[in-house]
C-alpha cells in the first residue's frame, strides 16, 4: 500500500454553513490538499492548540498523551484510508503491533496535532480526492463524495436557486446514488 504524508495547513469556513469548517491538509510538496468537514467544537480544540495562547495541558487530549508516554510518531500514525457518505474514515495505526483503531477523522487530525503524529492518506485515495493546493485563497472545490448528506441537499438548493442546473443535476445523482446504496 502506498502512502501520502499529509501535513495539517488551517481551518476554512464553509459558505452558508455555519455550523461546519474545512480542515485544510496538504501533500509534503504544497502542490496538492484535501479537506475535512469538522464541527465548530472542533474548530475551537484546534484553533486553541494553535493560537498558542490558551494553556491546553488539562485537556483531554494532552492528558491522554501525557497518560500514555508511547503515543509519539514512533509508535503511532494516523492513516486515512476510504471515504464513505461524505466523511473520510481514518485510523489510529499502532506501528508496534499493527493494531487499527477507527477514529473520527476530525478528531484524528486534533490527535495527530497534539501528540505530534504523522498523518497518511492511501495514495489512491489521495489522487481521488485532492485538489490543487492554493496557499492564500479562502475557497476550496471539495470533491462531491466529500459532500455530508446535508450539504449535498444545501448545495442542490442552491444550485437550482443559481439556476445551475449542471450543477443540480450531478448533486441529485450522488444524492440518489446514496439513497440507493445506505
Amino acid at each position: 500500500m502506498s502512502k501520502v504524508q499529509l501535513i495539517y495547513k488551517g481551518i476554512s469556513q464553509i459558505v452558508g454553513g455555519p455550523e461546519l469548517g474545512l480542515l485544510i491538509l496538504s501533500d509534503l510538496t504544497h502542490t496538492r490538499q484535501i479537506a475535512v468537514v469538522c464541527d465548530k467544537r472542533m474548530e475551537f480544540e484546534l484553533s486553541l492548540r494553535t493560537s498558542g495562547k490558551a494553556d491546553t495541558d488539562r485537556l483531554l487530549p494532552e492528558v491522554l498523551c501525557c497518560v500514555n508516554p508511547l503515543m509519539t510518531s514512533e509508535h503511532y500514525e494516523i492513516l486515512f484510508n476510504s471515504i464513505i457518505d461524505g466523511q473520510y474514515k481514518s485510523l489510529l495505526v499502532n506501528k508496534d503491533d499493527l493494531t487499527l483503531t477507527p477514529i473520527r477523522a476530525s478528531d484524528a487530525v486534533l490527535l495527530a496535532h497534539v501528540a505530534k503524529l504523522n498523518i497518511f492518506m492511501e495514495e489512491h485515495l489521495f489522487k481521488r480526492q485532492s485538489v490543487d493546493f492554493s496557499k492564500n485563497e479562502n475557497k476550496m472545490a471539495l470533491p462531491v463524495n466529500a459532500l455530508s448528506l446535508e450539504m449535498l441537499h444545501h448545495a442542490l438548493e442552491k444550485a437550482i436557486d443559481d439556476e445551475n442546473y449542471e450543477l443540480a443535476s450531478m448533486l441529485r445523482d450522488e444524492l440518489k446514488k446514496r439513497v440507493k446504496n445506505p
